[in-house]
């Protein structure tokens, strides 16, 4: 299975810029291509190397999932790189793990990466692998806003404010 990323040069912020193409597997087996498969949503990515940073992914994406229940234009991703070191029979080990804990409905939105750990670490900027790396991308997989370590009552205010501002600006 083909998990490729674009080449670039070292992003240290990418606001503004389209989300690195990054194509993984989704614990439902599915091959799952960002930000084309989000086209025409206002979508939270989450990516994170290590479970350790688990409690930061979750102190995004739950507060973010429960302010758009039910919205079709909102869709929440969460990518685990586990690197080519580990490759592909680890990889579909944490994707069995990961189903236990994770209902049907969100399988094609979690996602594992077995590429380049070091190339990803480039693309999206990710300086520090023990944490979570949030970005808020729109319809047209631009990124919005991004963000990284556990939610402040502060970052979910700004997250949850600018994604109501993306969602009434693209579908006026």
């Amino acid at each position: 299975m083909d998990r490729t990323t674009e080449a670039t040069e070292p992003a240290l912020t990418l606001i503004g810029r389209r989300f690195p193409r990054l194509t993984a597997t989704a614990i439902s087996g599915r091959t799952v291509t960002l930000p084309d498969d989000a086209q025409g949503a206002v979508s939270l990515v989450v990516v994170a190397f290590l479970e350790t940073a688990r409690p930061m992914v979750e102190s995004w994406s739950g507060p973010f999932e429960q302010a758009f229940t039910g919205n079709p234009r909102v869709k929440t991703y969460l990518v685990l790189v586990v690197g080519d070191r580990l490759g592909e029979p680890f990889s579909g080990r944490v994707d069995e793990a990961m189903r236990g804990g994770i209902p049907p409905e969100k399988y094609d939105q979690v996602l594992t990466y077995a590429g380049d750990a070091e190339q990803c670490r480039r693309l999206f900027g990710i300086d520090d692998p023990s944490l979570a790396y949030v970005y808020l991308v729109d319809g047209d997989g631009i990124v919005r806003w991004m963000e990284k370590v556990t939610a402040t009552p502060e970052g979910l205010d700004s997250l949850l404010n600018t994604a109501h501002d993306l969602l009434s600006a693209f579908w006026r």
